[in-house]
């Protein structure tokens, strides 16, 4: 295993995490106020993760680039509050598949607005990912 490797399962097992507890918690709290928590632990973490591994030498010198970053993240915080709404009456399960489709869907924005491209390799795996997913939900319809 790759090092690489184990960063994408240690972060499979957080994302894991976060989708039970939205699960339980959604029924039990109000949406904003979840995605509140959520937003401010995820902030928190992040900041102690980048204090402890990264180094910024140009930060003194890069406000606007902070100021847009810290707007993306509020604006991904409201984008939580939705998650959160819509996961209060699906199965965690079901949640988890669609939600483990955003690479598919970000590769695919990535080649229709930037003109990204993508191996055959890499369009195989985002086929099998879709297909795993139509599969997973469409199979208790068979009957």
């Amino acid at each position: 295993m790759a090092y690489g490797d184990l960063l994408v399962l240690v972060s499979a097992v957080f994302w894991s995490f976060q989708v039970l507890m939205v699960a339980w918690l959604s029924p039990r709290t109000r949406p904003v106020e979840l995605a509140f928590y959520q937003f401010s632990i995820c902030s928190l973490l992040s900041l102690i993760a980048a204090a402890w591994f990264e180094t910024v030498p140009g930060l003194p010198f890069t406000p606007l680039p902070c100021l847009f970053y810290m707007e993306a993240s509020c604006r991904s915080g409201w984008l939580i509050r939705w998650q959160v709404v819509a996961q209060r009456d699906a199965h965690p399960a079901h949640a988890s598949i669609l939600m483990s489709l955003e690479a598919v869907f970000a590769a695919w924005g990535g080649w229709m607005l930037l003109g990204e491209t993508l191996s055959l390799r890499g369009w195989a795996g985002c086929a099998l990912m879709l297909a795993g997913m139509l599969l997973s939900q469409l199979w208790g319809l068979r009957k």
